[in-house]
């Protein structure tokens, strides 16, 4: 039973789209093939097969998903955006360093929903993305996690501060002695403003940076040879800007406040 239903959920195209249409409640068959772009000779045997395995029940021309069609939806559905996430730039995926995610927030990775990678320009290679520049100056608050250094980072971080974006910044151990060691100036106007807050963190990731706001999401990561290659990440869905939220509050809460 188990191996045929999953034979009938992920093994047609028409058969996944009608479930997951269903998932915003009942729809009538009209509706259904204009939201799908589908014939009625195409689309009646596969909703016959679905109620055939107790997953989609017919009420007058309505459609509706049975109980059981609603659980076995709700948890494909992470899956299915997960795959999407990496199918979508598989070259990526395949050489990034996921550790240091924790496995709650790395199961929901497909909340990243559509992302934009930013591969480097040789020409402005320690430069900032026009994107990453132009949405972060509008935010209303910036977290941000670094165990990657940049030396434009204490310029811009207390830049935001100074325009009264609320900065709430986690480094790792080494980059927290480079800040001190060749920009301890900027460090501590950056400290200065009642809207910053600074934490050090000893969590080995593979996570280079993280800045998450209110409009985007900015990820990097070391690949598997643990080096950094500059290529950049960013998305603007809102499940993105949630999941990249509570990832960074994970890494805040094991961190130390600097006073």
């Amino acid at each position: 039973m188990n191996s045929s239903l999953i034979d009938i959920i992920l093994n047609s195209e028409k058969r996944k789209n009608v479930l997951l249409l269903l998932m915003g409640g009942e729809k009538s068959r009209e509706e259904i093939k204009t939201s799908l772009n589908v014939t009625s000779t195409a689309l009646i045997p596969q909703i016959k097969k679905l109620k055939e395995h107790g997953l989609v029940i017919q009420n007058g021309d309505y459609y509706i998903l049975t109980n059981m069609g609603k659980v076995l939806v709700a948890n494909m559905l992470p899956f299915l955006n997960a795959v999407e996430v990496f199918e979508e730039n598989s070259k990526y995926w395949l050489n990034r360093n996921l550790n240091g995610i924790p496995e709650s927030i790395l199961k929901r990775f497909g909340e990243l929903g559509n992302c934009v990678i930013i591969e480097p320009d040789l020409n402005y290679l320690f430069e900032f993305p026009k994107e990453f520049t132009e949405n972060i100056a509008k935010s209303s608050y910036v977290m941000s996690f670094n165990a990657y250094f940049h030396p434009e980072y204490p310029t811009l971080y207390s830049s935001l501060a100074e325009k009264g974006i609320d900065v709430s910044l986690v480094v790792t151990g080494s980059v927290h002695e480079r800040m001190e060691k060749d920009y301890a100036e900027d460090i501590r106007k950056f400290m200065d403003f009642k809207n910053t807050e600074m934490f050090v963190s000893n969590e080995n990731t593979g996570l280079a940076t993280l800045v998450s706001t209110d409009r985007f999401l900015f990820l990097c990561f070391f690949n598997n040879q643990g080096q950094y290659d500059h290529t950049i990440l960013m998305s603007f869905d809102s499940n993105a800007l949630q999941w990249s939220k509570e990832l960074f509050s994970y890494f805040k809460d094991k961190a130390e406040r600097i006073a």
